[in-house]
């Protein structure tokens, strides 16, 4: 016999009514996880960029800005965040983070001295973010990005650098960092002589360096002479040019089939009378190339008159003779006195400005130790070997600006 109190509890049948409010009960809970469920998985999207991020990332090019670059929106200079070795001063993987726009100088390191740090090495520090700089001479693309870090010096040293491994490019740069008017007076020296180191092996070497489109290979044909070649190819330079670069003893040495290397001009020249120098180039604009820098001297108490010049039609003259405008003194051609030396290169102006100078022009001297003074009459000098030199790149479709 089962007690009462022993048999299984059976709930009651419930009403309608109750039946009614369990189900929206039971609907409403459902609803509630879903929900949450749903606000979870936001938070979790919403807030997943906020974990931290592997700084090992590789970034474009694009998203570097070089800080000698001008934004085209502002016209305002781009700086750049970078890593660097505050014992060094060079761009390291680790170390202290520069704020964007601040300059970072290495006081260890001597002015002149090469970086010790390859410039490939100095990409990876930034995690191969190298600056884009700009392109290499004209209708090549560079091979070796350059760096865009550290201060104007360093900058120099890491161009210097790739002298073996892409002069192309390093001769680029050094003519932007020339061209910017950023450098300081002892900068501005030493980027120069990295252009003239360039030089002996882009310019005035008979070896023509993959990529250098101011240089082009040419085979001689019969009949060929060193004048008719540039006249025919359009060089823009005077033969002995040609003589020059290939290291031929006499124009006699030409012979059929033999294989030359030409630089294609024209050329233009610009003489920076706070430099006391005469920069030649090759290109126009921002895509013209300095393929080689002289000294130079200049007028008394700046006299040389600035503005933008042309040579004078029929006043390039060798061994000329010359009548001192101020005395009257006249010295005969080949005059080893002949103040004027063994070039002169005549200058009309191309300007309402310029058009009133007459008389000026570009020659050699006897007076070495003017080279680098301000000694002349107003006309630029330069020495007998150098003015040789500008005598065969200058010609009558130059562009000579003295400013």
């Amino acid at each position: 016999m089962t007690l009462p109190s022993q048999s299984p509890r059976i709930n009651p049948p419930a009403s309608s009514g109750a039946r009614s409010a369990q189900s929206m009960r039971s609907l409403f809970v459902a609803v509630a996880a879903i929900g949450l469920g749903g606000a979870a998985a936001g938070w979790f999207l919403t807030h997943k960029s906020e974990a931290p991020e592997s700084t090992e990332q590789t970034a474009s090019t694009e998203s570097v800005a070089d800080p000698l670059s001008t934004d085209a929106a502002n016209g305002a200079a781009t700086p750049v965040a970078v890593n660097y070795d505050p014992a060094t001063g060079n761009a390291a993987t680790t170390g202290t983070t520069v704020p964007a726009g601040t300059v970072v100088t290495n006081p260890t390191t001597p002015l002149g001295t090469a970086t010790t740090t390859p410039v490939a090495t100095a990409n990876n520090a930034v995690a191969n973010a190298a600056t884009a700089g700009i392109a290499g001479t004209p209708g090549t693309a560079p091979t070796t990005p350059a760096a865009g870090i550290g201060n104007a010096t360093q900058r120099i040293q890491q161009a210097v650098a790739m002298t073996d491994s892409d002069p192309v490019r390093a001769r680029a740069e050094l003519t932007r960092l020339l061209d910017s008017n950023a450098l300081s007076a002892a900068e501005r020296t030493q980027a120069y002589a990295g252009i003239n180191k360039l030089a002996e092996k882009l310019f005035f070497s008979p070896k023509i360096v993959a990529g250098d489109t101011v240089s082009q290979s040419y085979v001689v044909k019969k009949g060929d002479s060193l004048a008719k070649i540039s006249s025919r190819e359009k060089l823009g330079t005077d033969w002995r040019f040609v003589q020059r670069i290939n290291g031929m003893a006499s124009e006699k040495a030409l012979r059929p089939d033999m294989r030359l290397k030409l630089a294609h001009g024209p050329f233009d020249a610009e003489v920076v009378k706070a430099d006391l120098r005469i920069n030649i180039y090759a290109g126009t604009g921002s895509d013209r190339v300095m393929v080689a820098s002289f000294p130079c001297g200049t007028g008394t108490n700046d006299s040389t008159p600035v503005g933008t010049f042309k040579v004078r039609s029929g006043s390039k003259l060798i061994d000329p003779q010359w009548t001192n405008p101020r005395t009257g003194e006249k010295f005969a051609a080949n005059d080893p006195k002949n103040p004027i030396g063994e070039r002169w290169i005549g200058l009309q102006g191309t300007t309402p400005d310029t058009a009133k100078f007459t008389g000026y022009g570009i020659h050699g001297t006897t007076e070495p130790q003017s080279i680098g003074q301000q000694m002349s009459m107003g006309c630029v000098r330069l020495g007998d070997a150098e003015v040789e030199v500008v005598y065969e790149l200058i010609g009558e479709q130059s562009t000579i600006v003295i400013r």
